[in-house]
Parts: C-alpha cells; sequence; structure tokens
C-alpha cells in the first residue's frame, strides 16, 4: 500500500491500476463522485456513465421511484441497471456509482453483486477527510443544498453509515476538499492514468 500527498490531496493506493479497468467511484452522496467523474472523463478521454443520471434517464426520478416502489426496489432496479451499462462497455471508462451502491447488508445477494461488479475494474472512494466528525458535516450541508427536500437527521444519519462501511473499501481511497480538477489530476499522476490532456 503507497500513500500519495498532493497539496490538499491524500490518496491511498491500496494496489495499482491496471491497463483497461474502469474506474468506479465510490462514496456517499454529496462527496463530489459526479463532478470529478467529469473531470476524469475530460481528461482521459473516457466515456462516463453516472449511474444516477442513468436511473433518472431511463427509468424515473430516483425520490419519486423509491416512494413508489421502496428503497429495496430501487435498489435492484439500480444494480440491473449498472450490470446493463458495464455489459455494453467495451473498454475502460469512469463509472459513477450511486451513494448506496455498497450499503447492501454485508452477505446480502445486492452487497455481493455490487462487490463483484466493482472488482471488475478499480474503485475508488472518495471523502472529504478520515475523520467522520469532520467529514459528516461538510457531506450533510452540501446534502441539504442540493434541493431534494432532505432532513439533516437521517442525512447525518445515513452519511455516517455509509462512512463506516466505505472508508475501507476501494482499491485507492482518495481524501480531499480540493476542487475536482486538483483531484483528477492528483489521481491522474498517482495512478498513472493514461491522460490525454
Amino acid at each position: 500500500m503507497a500513500t500519495m500527498d498532493h497539496p490538499e490531496t491524500h490518496i491511498e493506493i491500496r494496489r495499482p491500476w491496471k491497463p483497461q479497468e474502469t474506474l468506479f467511484l465510490l462514496g456517499p452522496g454529496g462527496v463530489g463522485k459526479s463532478t470529478l467523474g467529469r473531470e476524469l472523463a475530460r481528461i482521459l478521454h473516457w466515456p462516463l456513465i453516472d449511474l444516477d443520471l442513468e436511473f433518472c434517464s431511463r427509468l424515473d426520478l430516483i425520490g419519486r421511484f423509491i416512494s413508489q416502489h421502496g428503497y429495496e426496489r430501487y435498489r435492484e432496479a439500480n444494480l440491473a441497471l449498472a450490470k446493463t451499462l458495464l455489459s455494453a462497455s467495451t473498454g475502460p471508462q469512469i463509472f459513477v456509482t450511486a451513494s448506496g451502491f455498497l450499503a447492501a447488508p454485508t452477505g446480502s445477494p445486492d452487497n455481493i453483486e455490487a462487490r463483484r461488479l466493482v472488482s471488475t475494474g478499480y474503485g475508488i472512494v472518495l471523502l472529504p477527510s478520515r475523520d467522520i466528525e469532520i467529514a459528516t458535516p461538510i457531506v450533510v450541508e452540501r446534502q441539504l443544498q442540493r434541493g431534494f427536500g432532505l432532513e439533516r437527521t437521517s442525512e447525518d444519519q445515513k452519511f455516517r453509515h455509509r462512512f463506516q462501511i466505505l472508508i475501507n473499501e476501494g482499491d485507492a481511497l482518495v481524501i480531499s476538499l480540493a476542487q475536482p480538477a486538483q483531484i483528477a489530476s492528483a489521481l491522474v499522476q498517482a495512478l498513472s492514468l493514461p491522460a490525454t490532456t
């Protein structure tokens, strides 16, 4: 395991990236996965798949789907969509996962399948701090400002639960509050990704 520090960005590399591996961006809602994904796609000239956006365009708005069908049915549909999108890929890409992608109970079929999908590529966990007491208010505030009608207490609990799962996940852990372009640049350098810009 190697660690690389760039100004404002700490990257813990748990295994090297292998050429042609898809990058899976993992993390709770509000950590910046989608924005980082766009930056990486721009730098690498790789296709970008944002699972939340794909779900909304192909199935329904996530909140509406959950209110009509329940969270378990959403997880099932979300995972099925992820499998479909990944099976259609022909090369490396940036795949932005949903915030609860690895949050199903350990050992459940959803959890096993989500982990299997991530294991086909390179998992990168993104968090604003390694300290849960620092990270939680940052992410909760971001989530509350997104205009989804979210509630502070439930977002706090959700983030804390997902933080505990994700802090030890992935092939690399990125801890940063830097701008997405800076994080992307640091990742490209740290992982020796084939940047073309």
